[in-house]
């Protein structure tokens, strides 16, 4: 049973696992009193669908969730601010705006936030992918600037899969402006795409050279408004776009929360952190000692239902769900036109019709959660 608290459950950030806890409030599987979800905009943009946004593929509209009215539909409290701080050992937590709540359960599912590294004192136009909302607007503003102004030079730092789609789909909407002067993809000494299989590598390896993205290696420092790589090449760079790695949020470092290395979450098999079992946490901000993880979205989205069975669980007095991963995820990467590559363990499918699929998974995504146009069903 749960303590008696204001906040009978704190969902902080709208992430793709909270989605399915609010899926599941709404259609009544699930109901915890005086739940507040808790996030700093009422849209959740959906990452999937960055790079075609970018490319020009999908409207604004298409690619987020209006969480305020998602929450609504699941008589929940929707709270448009920021986690400022948070003190595991009350279960409290602090907002920006001053309100400070003390919860029976907590769920973090907030992502991370880029780690820049070298790249902190670059003195040009900085285009951080996180938050994905102010990513979009700033590369608005770019693009405005770029087609008003052709020959501008846009170098994008990090080679994992965010890195190449965004490198594509910039290079697929810029291609006018941009003739000549091609988009730049800055890897680290580990190349393009590490942790993939090397067929996955040499195909969209491939699709960079087609989409004219040059390709460096040896990783990315700031050097004023132009990019060092390795010892000896120097690019000149009119905005830089910033995907290379991820942090977590300073402030969980005064959390009391059992953290790893890096500073984020430590979780059991159930996603509950280890030091304390109050509190669950999902998706890039969750770091599972007996499990490494690839920090991706399809990792929160197969998780989203085992939460809403452990909190169900916790609060019925039910046996818990362990999370377990697959040893073979899928990863669909577009490459800027309508065209992807699909990665499953060794295997890789390329082509316009994975572009297809990718598409159709994506709009069904958004549109499940999306009440505007959609009626609740059950999955």
């Amino acid at each position: 049973m749960l303590k008696d608290k204001e906040v009978g459950l704190a969902l902080v950030g709208g992430g793709h696992a909270h989605l399915f806890v609010l899926e599941a409030m709404a259609q009544g599987r699930l109901t915890i009193p005086d739940t507040v979800l808790i996030s700093p905009s009422r849209w959740q943009y959906y990452s999937g669908m960055l790079p075609g946004l970018m490319a020009g593929h999908y409207t604004v509209e298409q690619c987020r969730i209006d969480l305020a009215q998602l929450a609504r539909r699941a008589g929940v409290r929707f709270i448009e601010q920021s986690v400022v701080s948070l003190n595991a050992a009350a279960q409290s937590l602090c907002l920006s705006g001053g309100e400070s709540l003390e919860y029976a359960l907590a769920s973090l599912d907030i992502g991370s936030e880029t780690d820049l590294g070298n790249l902190t004192d670059f003195q040009g136009r900085l285009l951080c992918v996180k938050p994905l909302d102010r990513f979009h607007a700033d590369w608005l503003s770019f693009k405005e600037r770029v087609g008003k102004r052709p020959g501008g030079r846009l170098v994008v730092a990090g080679a994992g899969a965010a890195g190449v789609e965004l490198a594509m789909a910039a290079a697929y909407a810029l291609a006018g402006p941009m003739a000549g002067s091609p988009v730049k993809l800055v890897a680290s000494e580990k190349g393009v795409l590490p942790g993939f299989s090397a067929g996955v590598r040499k195909v969209v390896r491939r699709e960079l050279t087609r989409m004219g993205v040059e390709i460096y290696s040896g990783g990315a420092e700031a050097q004023g408004n132009r990019i060092q790589v390795g010892r000896n090449t120097l690019l000149e760079c009119d905005a830089l776009i910033a995907a290379c790695g991820a942090k977590a949020p300073a402030w969980l470092q005064s959390s009391a929360l059992a953290l790893d290395p890096e500073g984020f979450i430590q979780v059991d098999a159930y996603h509950r952190s280890l030091s304390h079992p109050s509190l669950f946490a999902v998706g890039d901000i969750a770091s599972r000692p007996s499990s490494r993880l690839m920090r991706s979205g399809v990792h929160s989205v197969r998780a989203g239902p085992v939460l809403v069975h452990n909190l169900a669980a916790l609060v019925t007095g039910g046996r818990l769900k362990p999370f377990r991963p697959r040893a073979w995820v899928l990863y669909l990467i577009s490459c800027g036109a309508r065209h992807a590559v699909a990665s499953w363990g060794p295997f890789v499918l390329s082509g316009g019709w994975v572009w297809r699929w990718k598409d159709r998974i994506d709009r069904r995504f958004i549109a499940r959660f999306d009440y505007t146009h959609s009626e609740i069903t059950e999955e």
